[in-house]
């Protein structure tokens, strides 16, 4: 109990501490997708007294908005009081992580906690209007219970985690085919257990039940007020504008030109349609269509550059206070990487970015070290744990692909400070041994 205070304390601190170096101003701190999240909330989105057209509510799940919208009613339009009270969420998330952590080994339950306390990305997301903290809490939550169930085989964990994977679905979209890959899990867990089949198909069928009952009024009316069932329009234009232009950078210029105007034509066409559904289905049409007339080596080209960039790249460079500083786009470099970097290191103007990144850089270094020999570590002394945190990191680093920013690993956070804690703990002990050999010898 003292050990989930400190960390609580230390973690809130910090995040207040971040909060209070920016200058936070609803008019000139919030940018891109924050804007959209904060705006929406102040009219409020997605309840009775909502001020905004369903057409374009189709495109985010509710969750976040709702939340937003909780805590503005708590604590007033106060853009420095709702971080606060994201922040204390995401001083809870470090106490989440470190029993996850204790799951799998007590010893590391205040190192997983502290690193949390202090995790770059954690620290930055908490300080932005964004889905990415309350999933988080969510997603941990569900990762805790369903791990509890695999050491104690208690069903009613399976249950709680299946109901804060509903709540993880209710924010986000993506964990979606998760579940079911979750559910595969349960099953197997419950085979190495010698259940029974209609135990087994109890358990699941409920697990099932309660990750997906949330969703069904949203996919309900969606099927009344535009004719599908899909629960968001994100999709399209996500494969449009983001995954593919991505891919086709490996492919040769008059591919990729010849995309671009075409999506220029399309977009003509999609002006003509109310169905935010059928514009998303024709934007991941022609996405597809081009993905698969591209070689496959382009592809998995695309989707390797994705993952190492954003495993290993500086949380630093998503914080407000550094993109501020003058440095070039990487979007507009193409995404090329060592176009961008030269650039860079090229122009004096450059020079505080530079050193940010540096910085950084040696950091993102240190833990790449920590995280592969932890996961190491994991597989070989904690084989069924590792299973399901590693079927969550492959998932979504497969489902961001190509697409780069150091917030889309995010989600698997718990596994990587969980690594890096496991690498820490084995590096003290192997460090005391020596100390000890040496003093004796």
């Amino acid at each position: 109990m003292h050990s989930s205070l400190l960390i609580f304390v230390v973690a809130f601190f910090v995040r207040i501490l971040n909060l209070y170096l920016h200058q936070i101003d609803s008019s000139t701190y919030l940018i891109e997708d924050q804007l959209i999240y904060w705006e929406w909330s102040l009219n409020n989105a997605y309840t009775s007294n909502n001020l905004l057209k369903d057409s374009l509510l189709a495109e985010r799940m509710p969750g976040s908005f709702l939340f937003f919208q909780f805590i503005i009613w708590l604590v007033g339009e106060n853009l420095f009081n709702v971080l606060v009270i994201q922040s204390l969420i995401d001083a809870i998330n470090c106490i989440v992580i470190a029993y996850i952590a204790k799951n799998i080994n007590v010893k590391l339950f205040i190192l997983a906690g502290m690193l949390s306390a202090f995790s770059p990305l954690m620290i930055i997301v908490s300080s932005q209007i964004l889905s990415d903290t309350i999933f988080l809490f969510f997603f941990s939550s569900s990762i805790l219970c369903i791990l509890t169930f695999t050491k104690y085989k208690q069903e009613k964990f399976i249950y709680l985690g299946a109901i804060f994977l509903g709540f993880s679905l209710c924010t986000r979209i993506v964990v979606l085919p998760l579940i079911f890959l979750l559910g595969i899990f349960i099953g197997y867990i419950c085979l190495k257990e010698k259940y029974n089949f209609l135990k087994i198909a109890r358990i699941i069928s409920i697990f099932f039940i309660f990750s997906l009952s949330l969703i069904l009024p949203r996919a309900i009316s969606n099927y009344y007020n535009f004719n599908s069932i899909s629960l968001t329009t994100q999709s399209g234009s996500h494969f449009a504008y983001w995954v593919l232009p991505a891919v086709l950078d490996f492919d040769v210029e008059e591919k990729k030109n010849l995309y671009m105007k075409k999506l220029q034509g399309l977009n003509m066409q999609l002006e003509t349609l109310e169905n935010p559904f059928e514009k998303s289905a024709l934007l991941k049409k022609e996405a597809f269509k081009y993905l698969l007339n591209t070689e496959k080596k382009f592809i998995i080209m695309a989707w390797v550059k994705g993952a190492v960039l954003n495993i290993s790249a500086p949380s630093f460079i998503i914080d407000k206070r550094v993109r501020s500083l003058p440095h070039p786009s990487f979007y507009d470099n193409d995404r090329n990487v060592a176009k961008w970097l030269t650039d860079i290191f090229r122009k004096d103007e450059y020079k505080k970015y530079k050193v940010f990144l540096i910085l950084s850089s040696i950091f993102s270094i240190l833990f790449l070290s920590l995280f592969s020999y932890g996961s190491f570590l994991l597989l070989k002394n904690h084989l069924q744990s590792s299973i399901m945190l590693f079927i969550i990191s492959v998932y979504f680093i497969a489902v961001t692909g190509p697409v780069f920013s150091p917030k889309y690993i995010h989600p698997i956070l718990p596994f990587l400070i969980i690594t890096e804690a496991i690498a820490l703990v084995r590096v003290i002990e192997l460090f005391f041994k020596l100390f000890k050999h040496t003093k004796y010898n």
